[in-house]
């Protein structure tokens, strides 16, 4: 699997684009991010594993955009639901490629090859996470803690853990130690998006939590309900419970210490920063 010249520049063109409309709508979000994938090619000594990590978040990122909407969705396409399952199915075959996505995908999967891994299984989990949400957008459902916790544990431990454990060169089997982080790190995004993922029909607050706080179906219509903002300090409050539970589980995974300063500067830093401000601004007020 050899891209060409011309696939490649269809490659460099995209990521561009992409980096730019991040930037440009949620740069507050991602440019940290965004340093740091690239500091790690240095940090590392491994340009060919940074290049795939700062491809695959961006392959990742713009199919995200494009399930929120937050990126247009191709016009051949009736929906997003659609064009995911398009994605993957070719993940799986990799064959007949047929827009940029496609290519930045191939690109990714060449990129592991030349260090010795591949990524499958984790991009078919995040991908499946995505049609879950694609599914669901603009329809207000709300599901049992099960269900939603199985698709975010798709996405952000099975999936992303997994697939950042390889770059690494650690063992991927490891994801599990880390599963209070990703989860710490889900509430994060629960409390940051709230406002945007109920204005584009996501609940992501479950059955069980909707009875436990008497939010109704009515209250989802206010983010800044009383109701909500109680759902909110409580996700703040066991967000910090799980990085303590995370800092109890690092020593079990022998991990290096680039991987430690990744898990604290690029995911425990800033979820601990948004909970301690809920926290703060709730008892203030």
């Amino acid at each position: 699997m050899v891209l060409k010249f011309g696939e490649k520049k269809i490659h460099a063109q995209m990521r561009n684009r992409v980096f730019k409309h991040m930037l440009k709508t949620r740069g507050w979000k991602y440019r940290a991010f965004l340093r740091y994938l690239r500091f790690f090619k240095y940090a590392a000594f491994a340009p060919t594993r940074g290049e795939f990590l700062e491809s695959y978040y961006v392959l990742m990122r713009f199919l995200d955009d494009i399930v929120d909407g937050d990126a247009p969705l191709p016009k051949s396409y009736h929906n997003e639901s659609d064009y995911i399952l398009e994605k993957i199915e070719f993940s799986k075959s990799m064959i007949n490629p047929k827009d940029e996505v496609d290519y930045l995908m191939l690109h990714c999967f060449e990129l592991a090859e030349k260090f010795g891994e591949e990524f499958h299984a984790e991009t078919e989990d995040i991908l499946n996470s995505l049609l879950f949400d694609a599914k669901r957008r603009g329809k207000m459902i709300i599901f049992p803690k099960e269900e939603l916790m199985h698709h975010f544990h798709l996405l952000d431990i099975r999936g992303t853990i997994r697939a950042t454990l390889k770059v690494f060169k650690d063992d991927p089997d490891k994801y599990e130690l880390l599963e209070p982080l990703g989860v710490a790190c889900r509430y994060q995004y629960d409390i940051e998006d709230i406002e945007a993922d109920l204005a584009a029909g996501y609940v992501n607050i479950s059955q069980e939590d909707c009875k436990q706080f008497d939010i109704l179906k009515e209250d989802l219509n206010d983010p800044s309900s009383l109701k909500i903002k109680k759902w909110i300090y409580q996700r703040a409050k066991d967000g910090l419970q799980l990085l303590n539970e995370h800092h109890q589980k690092l020593n079990e995974g022998d991990f290096s210490l680039l991987e430690r300063w990744t898990f604290l500067l690029v995911y425990e830093l800033p979820a601990k920063k948004v909970f301690k401000k809920i926290i703060s601004t709730t008892k203030s007020s």
